[in-house]
């Protein structure tokens, strides 16, 4: 085979070109530290990448974001429960107070407006708590408030509200009694004797109802049904007698034929002895549909508790809201993995917390009104001098300190029942603050798990696109040397003359 130096001479080129091409690549990975610069330089290595770093890239997702996003919204829902929890313990110290010792009215008066500061501060500073713009204990409505801010009076309510056999409570009640009136005599005070009876009671959610519907309902003020195995399917709907507390004497007596009482402004329903047996014979459960017409300040939301259907008198718009359990907020916090970070204020702060300071109010409201009447009495025992008067008023003195006796008792009991409802409401709490602790608890371990794959994932990632520097040195310079060396032997051929192919 004839070599010809054109032939020397492109392959010297070509020589040339490979070794400068090298040189630069090691010298690009040198600079960079990585092994390719474009897929093209080597796919295998492009697309493993391509896979780390989405892999990565939704690890940092779960780590940096969704999981630490949780653990906050859970710290910001612990504290706050943790928060209502002391409150009680500062609540259940002043019931004590007053289920343990007598308390004149200055006393009774002070616990009772610390009490109601106490349910304020539970409602409006706690169970209202938002995390990043978001009230955490509000269900799917995050962006709405768990309590109305203001008063409201546009709103008109028909609120359902489930009850079972166990919620109706025992009470003791006071009627009769005796009111000062000109010329009644010793003997008709004596006649007046005031009595003590119990009746079965059940608080509603709210006070200040309606005895009527809501705009556009044709169903009643309140109705009742029972249900349970006893009746076979067909529930069984109450009698209901519908009236104002200030038109109650004798419960027992003004329940007559009907099956239990409405009180709409105090929100209660007495039952009637025939009807309450009934209801534990059969363990049944009660549903109760019952409408309220404006809020005040810092009541709570009816749609955040039960399934209800609201009119708005301005707008003339119905709203209907479902019953809101297991409005539960899932993130996602793994690889197809969701987790809770919720806990719905129905789930974990009863309502009882108000009604029972409701109910504490009107003992001690009852308790002042006769304390009142005696009052009234000294004054005119001491501004009279006429033995008949004297005698007379006496004796109202003391039908009215029998009263007292037995009002007193009624307050005690109150006192003894708020007491009650604050160990049912922190027991509650603890269900919850259990059930939340377990779900951070995942939430950590999730955690600790992701940020080990993000090691990982991050030293595959290297390994796979990054190149030891050292390496990187040593490859260049022998890079170098093969240019220098395809330099010099190119320098000896083409240096040859013409003399030397003779």
């Amino acid at each position: 085979m004839r070599v010809t130096n054109s032939m020397i001479s492109n392959s010297s080129r070509s020589h040339i070109e490979n070794a400068k091409y090298e040189m630069m690549l090691r010298e690009n990975q040198y600079t960079t530290q990585k092994k390719i610069l474009r897929p093209s330089d080597d796919p295998t290595i492009a697309v493993r990448s391509l896979q780390l770093r989405t892999t990565y890239a939704q690890i940092d997702q779960y780590v940096e974001k969704n999981v630490q996003d949780g653990m906050k919204w859970m710290n910001a829902t612990e504290t706050a429960i943790k928060n209502i929890n002391d409150i009680l313990v500062h609540m259940k110290e002043r019931l004590n107070q007053g289920a343990n010792d007598y308390l004149g009215i200055d006393e009774r008066h002070s616990v009772l407006s610390v009490l109601k500061e106490y349910a304020a501060a539970v409602f409006e500073d706690e169970a209202n708590t938002d995390y990043a713009g978001r009230y955490v204990f509000t269900g799917y409505r995050t962006d709405t408030s768990l309590i109305f801010p203001e008063e409201v009076k546009n709103l008109e309510y028909e609120i359902t509200q489930n009850f079972a056999s166990t919620d109706i409570d025992t009470i003791k009640y006071v009627y009769g009694g005796a009111n000062y009136a000109a010329g009644s005599t010793a003997a008709d005070y004596a006649q007046q004797v005031p009595k003590q009876d119990t009746t079965y009671h059940l608080k509603l959610a709210y006070d200040k109802c309606s005895d009527t519907a809501i705009t556009g309902s044709t169903n009643p003020a309140i109705s009742i049904t029972l249900n349970g195995t006893a009746y076979a399917g067909t529930p069984k709907q109450l009698n209901i007698k519908t009236m104002s507390s200030a038109d109650v004497d004798n419960y027992k007596t003004d329940l007559g034929t009907a099956d239990a009482i409405y009180l709409y402004d105090t929100g209660e329903i007495i039952f009637s002895d025939a009807i309450f047996s009934e209801i534990q014979q059969n363990a049944a459960d009660m549903q109760i549909t019952y409408s309220k017409k404006g809020f005040d300040k810092s009541d709570i939301r009816p749609e955040m508790y039960f399934a209800c259907t609201s009119y708005n008198t301005d707008s003339m718009k119905t709203t209907s809201y479902r019953d809101p359990s297991g409005q539960a907020i899932e993130y996602e916090i793994n690889f197809s993995q969701t987790s809770k970070v919720n806990t719905q204020a129905k789930d974990a702060i009863d309502t009882d917390i108000y009604r029972a300071i409701d109910y504490l109010e009107q003992t001690i409201l009852a308790l002042d009104e006769v304390e009142k009447k005696i009052s009234d009495v000294d004054t005119m025992i001491a501004n009279t001098t006429n033995e008949a008067d004297i005698a007379t008023y006496k004796k109202l003195k003391e039908v009215l300190e029998q009263e007292q006796k037995l009002q007193v008792g009624c307050m005690t009991e109150a006192f003894g029942k708020g007491l009650t409802m604050v160990d049912k409401t922190q027991a509650q709490l603890n269900v919850a603050l259990a059930e939340l602790g377990s779900r951070y608890d995942r939430f950590e371990l999730t955690y600790d798990k992701l940020s080990d794959q993000r090691i990982n994932t991050e030293q595959k990632l290297s390994d796979n696109e990054d190149v030891d520097l050292a390496d990187a040195f040593i490859n260049l310079t022998q890079a170098d040397n093969l240019y220098q060396a395809a330099l010099t032997a190119t320098s000896k051929i083409l240096g040859n003359s013409l003399l030397n192919y003779i």
